[in-house]
């Protein structure tokens, strides 16, 4: 396997400064850097960009994709983290999750990157890629506003003992909105492990936010507000609103997103999930032969019909239509019954055959569903 490498970044509060995108157009020579995005394939080499400080200093979502097991996300929080440390940490696995602090001030960036080999993950490519920040990137919001689901998925996501306990589960693992969905397919997080982390998951519960934007509003002195609306026409308007969002979470009721502490191991809940697994394949080979079952006696009330299509299929004359063809006469034998099934199915591959003297690959998928003798040796 060849190494590929894939890094992305993209400016969602505000565009970049001419300043800004010469610190960006020296962190790599061959990437392409916009005010709103940057982003480089590689075949050879490696990124060598400082992907904190490009998020300092004006990007504020990251992505670098390595298909020898690198799935690196990072998120610029200019305000900082949204919890008190203490719930921070219960979230953190032993490895995979940390944040980069900036030197002064309350910013940094939030950084996940679960450590796996090659053969663990499925690999992506180019044009895949460079749609999945775009897609997460919503989820830089929720974190702002403390939502606690990201960090829950980020610790699922990262490799840990079967012993590990599990964070606190938070409210709405039930209700997971589409950049957390992308989030947990980025992570090949799958269902039934969702499934299963979900269960003692409480409904989040729907709050009138404009209302409660309304009150604290009312509720600040003047001056404050002045220096709320100043951040917000600033130079640094993310900040603002991100200390806005938690001086309002500070004075709110509901305090902190609300979780539930469950105590399970990693490894219970992965033999939950096997057990969800085992349920869900059991219900879907059901449905399958349910559908199979509904699909034969459409096809043994018609019989005419299904030779027609078939004759249809055959004359788009590709590998595709060719195998649909024979695939339906197969379904219509069976159908028909032991008896009067085999006869008639041959019977119009014969014809269909003979119609198509030249196309060998129609044969061989004649062959292939048993509806012709095989060729003599």
């Amino acid at each position: 396997m060849s190494e590929f490498q894939f890094v992305h970044f993209l400016a969602l509060d505000k565009p970049l400064t001419d300043e800004q995108l010469e610190y960006m157009e020296r962190q790599s020579s061959r990437a392409e850097i916009t005010p709103h995005e940057f982003s480089n394939s590689y075949h050879y080499g490696d990124f060598r960009g400082n992907a904190a400080e490009m998020l300092r200093r004006g990007y504020d979502v990251h992505l670098h994709y390595a298909n020898y097991g690198v799935r690196r996300l990072m998120f610029r929080l200019p305000a900082g983290l949204p919890w008190k440390k203490l719930l921070f940490k219960a979230f953190l696995p032993e490895y995979g999750v940390k944040w980069i602090a900036d030197k002064s001030g309350h910013g940094g960036s939030l950084e996940i990157s679960p450590s796996g080999e090659a053969d663990e993950w499925s690999e992506l490519y180019d044009d895949d890629l460079s749609k999945v920040l775009g897609k997460i990137a919503p989820m830089r919001e929720r974190l702002m506003a403390g939502d606690l689901r990201p960090l829950y998925l980020a610790w699922l996501a990262c490799p840990s003992e079967p012993e590990a306990i599990e964070p606190p589960v938070p409210a709405g693992l039930n209700q997971l909105p589409p950049d957390l969905e992308r989030l947990a397919d980025f992570y090949e997080l799958g269902e039934d492990l969702l499934a299963a982390a979900a269960q003692p998951s409480p409904p989040v519960v729907e709050t009138d936010r404009a209302d409660a934007v309304r009150q604290w509003i009312a509720s600040q002195p003047l001056d404050a507000l002045q220096e709320l609306v100043a951040g917000l026409l600033g130079d640094e308007p993310a900040e603002a609103r991100s200390s806005a969002q938690a001086a309002m979470r500070e004075n709110q009721d509901s305090g902190e997103w609300p979780v539930v502490k469950s105590g399970r191991s990693l490894g219970e809940l992965q033999e939950l999930a096997s057990g969800k697994s085992i349920v869900r394949k059991q219900l879907e080979t059901v449905k399958q032969q349910a559908q199979r079952a509904a699909r034969l006696s459409k096809l043994a009330k018609a019989p005419a019909d299904a030779i027609r299509q078939a004759g249809e299929l055959a004359e788009q004359r590709t590998y595709k239509s060719y195998r649909e063809a024979a695939s339906l006469l197969a379904d219509l034998r069976e159908a028909l019954g032991p008896e009067d099934g085999p006869r008639i199915a041959q019977a119009a591959a014969n014809d269909l055959k003979a119609a198509l003297p030249r196309k060998a690959q129609f044969a061989g998928a004649l062959r292939e569903f048993g509806l012709i003798p095989p060729k003599q040796a």
